[in-house]
């Protein structure tokens, strides 16, 4: 007869039982599961009640993945409602074109965070309201109009209403040159050359004279920008030609300068000119002139009986520099009117001077004759000039002034002197 096993070893042996049953439970439970290609992560939906789920109806292959809960009850008593987690289950998807990205809140939706290469049209156009978009012109041709093939090409005939002629190249073809401009010989060619030879500039001219000359309202306007040729564009080319030297102060052109003070060492600058230099020679040594426009004789009106000489020597002394010197006449008379000249008595010698040594000639008594008051302010010796300032404008109407017109006859000697003398020069 056996004896009866002691209670305690019953009792260990169940609890061993136990043990390894729990033992094989844990490890069919934590069995890491396969891998699945191309998986979505969502998360667990909300769990309702199950009834009747026991320890029992457990499967004993539970689910493989690591984040699968199991729950453990008391045999036949009720689970309670599931708390809905995060814990995402593991659900096969079809293969995404963009990689697998983990959801920064919990709870979320797993999306893309970036918008995929392909951007729908529709997505950027709504930054901004079509309504406030730049309307950009079409570069085909309206319905109401012919296609570009069919449009012809404006001819030369039609030219813009807007002075183009401050714009436009010089024509190949110089213009008549003007009955008051004369003088044009085969010297001054001559001396044209001699004076490069010398060093000269064949750019700069030179400005010899008094406060007609010294006076903002003559050829400076042209180097400023502000002049208006109207009819006469064909004069653009010697403006660009000679630029720099319109606005120039020159130290032999000041206000009461006759013969005789710009030849005169003591009425030079002696800023700029040494102490034995006369304000022409001082002049003709800073510029390096091709060219000076000489117009003096009305500071000469009381001393009128000496004037031959002395503008003889004006004359021979910028021959000697390899210059050009362009004589002017004057618009007044005032040695006859004040001073007891013969009438035209310093016209007459400038226009002789011209022939004598074969220079050119720029007669502005003749050029400024019809004009009202032949140019002249009331005094009877300075130009006058349009009230708006518009020194240098040549259209109709502004060529009644003298010192418009003196800004174009002087001009055009500078563009004569330019086509027929000049020509060569780089």
């Amino acid at each position: 007869m056996r004896r009866p096993r002691p209670l305690t070893l019953v009792i260990v042996a169940e609890v061993v039982g136990c043990v390894l049953l729990a033992a094989l439970a844990l490890a069919a439970v934590f069995t890491p599961a396969p891998s699945v290609p191309l998986v979505t992560l969502m998360p667990t939906p909300a769990l309702s009640t199950v009834e009747g789920l026991t320890p029992s109806a457990i499967p004993s292959t539970a689910p493989t993945a690591e984040s699968t809960q199991v729950a453990v009850a008391a045999s036949d008593t009720p689970l309670p409602p599931a708390v809905e987690t995060a814990t995402p289950i593991v659900l096969p998807t079809p293969a995404l074109s963009t990689p697998e990205h983990t959801p920064k809140d919990e709870g979320a939706p797993l999306l893309p965070k970036e918008t995929p290469t392909q951007t729908s049209p529709v997505l950027i156009a709504s930054d901004t309201p079509a309504e406030i978009l730049p309307t950009v012109p079409s570069r085909t041709p309206r319905p109401d109009t012919p296609t570009p093939t069919q449009t012809p090409i404006p001819t030369a005939t039609l030219t813009p209403t807007q002075t183009p002629t401050q714009t436009l190249t010089p024509t190949p073809t110089a213009p008549p040159v003007p009955a008051y401009i004369s003088g044009l010989t085969a010297n001054a060619r001559e001396i044209f050359l001699r004076g490069q030879s010398l060093g000269n500039r064949a750019h700069a001219f030179a400005l010899v004279g008094d406060s007609n000359t010294d006076n903002p309202a003559f050829f400076a306007p042209f180097d400023f920008g502000s002049y208006n040729l109207g009819e006469h564009g064909y004069l653009q080319g010697t403006l660009n030609y000679f630029g720099g030297s319109f606005a120039r102060d020159s130290v032999a052109a000041v206000g009461g300068f006759s013969t005789a003070k710009v030849l005169d060492p003591a009425f030079n600058d002696p800023a700029w000119c040494s102490s034995s230099e006369s304000p022409l020679a001082c002049e003709y040594r800073l510029q390096r002139p091709s060219i000076a426009l000489i117009l003096l004789g009305t500071g000469d009106h009381q001393i009128w009986q000496g004037f031959r000489g002395r503008y003889r020597q004006v004359v021979e002394y910028t021959l000697a520099q390899g210059i050009i010197p362009v004589l002017i006449t004057k618009a007044d008379d005032l040695e006859s009117l004040e001073d007891g000249a013969p009438a035209g008595y310093i016209n007459g010698v400038i226009v002789q001077m011209s022939g004598d040594y074969r220079v050119p000639l720029l007669d502005l008594r003749q050029a400024v004759a019809p004009l009202p008051n032949r140019g002249l302010l009331p005094d009877g010796f300075h130009y006058n000039y349009p009230g708006d300032g518009q020194f240098a404008n040549f259209a109709d109407g502004y060529l009644d002034y003298g010192f418009n017109m003196r800004n174009l006859t002087g001009l055009q000697v500078l563009d004569v002197l330019r086509r027929q003398v000049m020509y060569d020069a780089p």
